[in-house]
């Protein structure tokens, strides 16, 4: 009898680990999706700007969207 509570026991500790495992991977394909999806939309912000208003009027831009994408990779690296 205590066998089979034993194994009820480390069954259910394998499925709950489990089921965390894959919440935490899908959180993580989530996040990587939504810093993907950030990064080429400053992209096409900055193609845009370079396109209508020059290099040099759109640098600022440019710097500040280069610093958000190195922050996203640093917050990733964490994760």
């Amino acid at each position: 009898m205590k066998f089979i509570f034993v194994m009820l026991s480390l069954t259910m500790m394998m499925s709950s680990h489990a089921e965390d495992s894959l919440k935490k991977k899908a959180s993580e394909t989530m996040n990587d999706t939504r810093r993907g999806v950030q990064k080429a939309g400053r992209d096409l912000k900055d193609k845009t700007c370079e396109l209508m208003n020059g290099k040099m009027e759109c640098a600022l831009q440019k710097a500040k969207h280069t610093v958000q994408d190195m922050a996203d990779n640093v917050e990733d690296a964490f994760e």
